[in-house]
C-alpha cells in the first residue's frame, strides 16, 4: 500500500491564494472594457464627422442654394455676398451641437453654449470649408493661423488617433470639384480618460504579473516534485514492475492530499488493465465496423450502389492526364412522368434496373456513378472515338429494350438520353469535359431523346 506522509490539502491551499488574486483580476478586467469602450470612440466620431460633412455639403450643392444666398453660382459665394452671414451661421451650428459637462463661474451656473472657450466638453466639432481655393469658414475652437493643415495638426499620437478628420469634396454638376469640406469631432475629455486608463492598465496588468509568478512558482515547484515522484510510480507500472514496487511501498516527499489519493489509485491500475484492454478491443472492432459503413454511405449512392458525385470527381482526379479521355453523361427520358404515373417506388425500380444495366455494360476499367436525380456518367480512358460511338450506342439500345418489373407484376420501359465529351488529348480539366458532355446531352434531348450525341458533332458551343 501508499505509505502517507502529513501533507497540505492543495485545493484549499489554492482557493485562499486565488481569493485574493481575485481583486486584482476584476480591476484588471475593468481596466480591459475600458479600453475596449474607448476603441468605439474612434469609429463614432469618423461617423458624426461625416454626417457633419455631408450636412454642409448637400446644402451648398442643393439647386436653390445660390438663390437663396442672392449669388449666381456657387463659386461666388464670398464674405461680400448678401446671403454669405446666413451661411455662416447655418455651418456654426454645426459646430456648437456637443454636450457640455456644466460649468459654474463663481456662483453663477453658465447656461448652455455660454461663451466660445469652455474648459472641458465632451466633444466639440471642427469645421473649414474651403470654396475655389478660398478658405471661407474655420471653426472657432482651431486656431485662425496658418493653413488648414497646420490648424488641425494634433500634438500627440493619441489625439491624433481619435480626431481623425474627415474629408467631403464639393463638386458640381460635371464632377469637376470645387471646394473641400474638412470636419472632424473632437473629444479631449474622453480622450484624456482614455489616456489615464491605458497608463493605469499598464501598471495594474505589471503588478497582477509580478504577484501571479512568485503565487506560481510557490505553489507550482512542490507540485512538480510531486509529480515527477508520480509519473515514475506509473513508468514502473507500464514497464510491469509492480510486485516490487508494492513491497517497497510509494512515498511521496511534499506532497498534497490529492496527490497521494491519486497514488493510492495506482494498485486499482493493474487489476483493470486487462478488462479495459478487452473493452477497447470490441469497442476498436466495432467503430471499424462502423467507419467501413459510413464510408460507403459517404462515397456509394444508397439506392443504385453506384459511386456518387463527390466520389466520382475524387476518382477521375488523377486519371484526367491519361489518354483519349471519355465522359458520358445519361439522363433518362421522361423521368417525371414515370414518377407521375407510377409513384416513387416506379422511380426507384427504374433507377436501380438503369445501374445494374451500367454496371452490366460498362468495361471493368470503366467508372459508373449517379450524379444525382435521373442522371448517370461514365468515365472511362484509353478508347478510341469509334468505340466511344459504339459503346454508347450499344448502351442506349439495351436500355430501349428493357423492361423493369413494378412489385405490382407490371413493367415499365424507358429511354435514354446520352451527352458524350471525348478526347485525345492531355491536359483537359473535368469542368471543361462536363460541360462539352452537358451541352452533347442537351443536344440529344433537343433532337428528340432517346439518342446518342458526340461533342463536335454538329455547331455545338459552350455556353458563355
Amino acid at each position: 500500500m501508499i505509505k502517507k506522509s502529513d501533507s497540505r490539502s492543495l485545493s484549499r491551499l489554492i482557493r485562499r491564494l486565488m481569493n485574493l488574486s481575485t481583486l486584482f483580476t476584476i480591476l484588471v478586467f475593468a481596466v480591459i472594457v475600458t479600453i475596449l469602450l474607448s476603441v468605439v470612440i474612434r469609429p463614432l466620431a469618423q461617423l458624426g464627422a461625416q454626417l457633419v460633412a455631408h450636412s454642409t455639403m448637400r446644402e451648398m450643392t442643393s439647386p436653390a442654394f445660390p438663390e437663396n444666398h442672392g449669388i449666381r453660382k456657387l463659386t461666388d459665394l464670398s464674405p461680400a455676398s448678401p446671403g454669405f452671414e446666413a451661411w455662416w451661421k447655418t455651418v456654426e451650428r454645426q459646430e456648437v451641437v456637443n454636450y457640455r459637462i456644466p460649468m459654474i463661474d463663481g456662483d453663477k451656473p453658465l447656461v448652455y453654449d455660454e461663451g466660445r472657450e469652455m474648459p472641458r466638453a465632451l466633444h466639440t466639432v471642427d469645421i473649414i470649408v474651403e470654396l475655389d481655393g478660398r478658405e471661407l469658414y474655420r471653426s472657432a475652437y482651431l486656431s485662425q493661423d496658418g493653413t488648414a493643415e497646420e490648424a488641425l495638426a494634433e500634438r500627440n499620437g493619441l489625439y491624433d488617433y481619435f480626431n481623425k478628420p474627415y474629408y467631403a469634396p464639393i463638386l458640381d454638376d460635371d464632377g469637376k470639384q470645387l471646394g473641400l469640406i474638412t470636419a472632424r469631432i473632437y473629444p479631449p475629455l474622453l480622450v484624456e480618460i482614455v489616456g489615464v486608463t491605458a497608463a493605469l492598465m499598464l501598471l495594474l496588468g505589471l503588478l497582477c504579473f509580478l504577484v501571479n509568478y512568485w503565487l506560481g512558482r510557490w505553489l507550482v515547484r512542490p507540485l512538480l516534485h510531486s509529480m515527477h515522484q508520480l509519473r515514475g510510480v506509473f513508468r514502473r507500472l507500464a514497464d510491469g514492475d509492480v510486485d516490487e514496487l508494492f513491497e517497497k511501498g510509494v512515498r511521496m516527499d511534499r506532497s498534497y492530499l490529492e496527490i497521494e489519493g491519486i497514488a493510492e489509485e495506482a494498485d486499482r491500475i493493474i487489476d483493470n488493465t486487462k478488462m479495459y484492454m478487452k473493452r477497447l478491443q470490441e469497442q476498436n472492432e466495432e467503430l471499424e465496423a462502423q467507419q467501413e459503413v459510413l464510408m460507403r454511405h459517404a462515397t456509394i449512392d444508397g439506392l443504385t450502389g453506384l459511386i456518387n458525385r463527390r466520389h466520382f470527381l475524387e476518382m477521375i482526379g488523377p486519371r484526367l492526364q491519361e489518354a483519349s479521355v471519355m465522359l458520358l453523361l445519361m439522363d433518362i427520358d421522361d423521368f417525371k412522368r414515370v414518377n407521375d404515373t407510377y409513384g416513387h417506388v416506379g422511380g426507384d425500380v427504374i433507377l436501380e434496373g438503369i445501374a445494374s444495366v451500367l454496371k452490366e455494360s460498362t468495361r471493368e476499367q470503366a467508372l459508373v456513378g449517379r450524379f444525382g436525380g435521373e442522371e448517370f456518367a461514365i468515365f472511362v480512358t484509353g478508347v478510341t472515338e469509334a468505340e466511344v460511338r459504339q459503346c454508347a450506342e450499344k448502351l442506349r439500345a439495351v436500355i430501349e429494350a428493357s423492361a423493369f418489373d413494378l412489385p405490382d407484376t407490371r413493367s415499365i420501359s424507358v429511354t435514354a438520353s446520352i451527352g458524350i465529351a471525348y478526347t485525345d488529348t492531355r491536359y483537359q480539366t473535368f469542368e471543361e469535359l462536363y460541360q462539352q458532355a452537358d451541352v452533347a446531352l442537351y443536344e440529344s434531348k433537343r433532337n428528340g431523346k432517346n439518342r446518342v450525341t458526340l461533342f463536335g458533332d454538329s455547331s455545338m458551343r459552350l455556353p458563355g
